[in-house]
This record gives C-alpha cells, sequence and structure tokens, in this order.
C-alpha cells in the first residue's frame, strides 16, 4: 500500500513547465547536455508532442531538484580501467 496520499485537488499548487534553457541553469548545466540526458531518460521531462519525432521537452523544477538530490551512488564502484596507450 503507498503511504503517500494525494492532496485533495483543491490544495494542489500549480507548478508550470519550464523550457530546456531555464531547466539547464537551474541544474547548471549546458542546454545540450540537458536534452542529451533528457533523452537518454537519466533527466526527468516532459515532450510537449509525445508522437513528434523530433521532442520539444519540458521540466518542472521540482522534479529536477529531487533528481539533483537522489543519491548517486548507494554502492560506489571502482572506475573501470583506461584504455590509453600502455
Amino acid at each position: 500500500m503507498n503511504s503517500q496520499i494525494a492532496a485533495p485537488e483543491s490544495q494542489r499548487v500549480f507548478e508550470p513547465f519550464v523550457d530546456p534553457d531555464t531547466a539547464a541553469e537551474f541544474v547548471g548545466g549546458s542546454r545540450r547536455w540537458l536534452l542529451q540526458m533528457t533523452r537518454a531518460g537519466k533527466i526527468p521531462g516532459h515532450p510537449l508532442d509525445a508522437n513528434s519525432k523530433k521532442k520539444d521537452w519540458r521540466y518542472k523544477l521540482s522534479e529536477l531538484d529531487q533528481w539533483m538530490c537522489r543519491p548517486l551512488n548507494s554502492h560506489p564502484q571502482p572506475p573501470e580501467p583506461s584504455k590509453g596507450r600502455q
């Protein structure tokens, strides 16, 4: 059973979507990086038209804040060996 209960509709606070430029500034990255991470499914985003071949993404700052505050590595792993010249 889910312990979270949705607030009644009258108590919900409207949160507007923001464009990629605003979202990138909020997370401290470039617009290009943000869009790449969103397309890869690593950053939460919402396409304006899910059926469109080229997506126009929008973001909610609260979701980005949650994404930034999540634990990065709950089980740290050693770095992969480099593949440079030996």
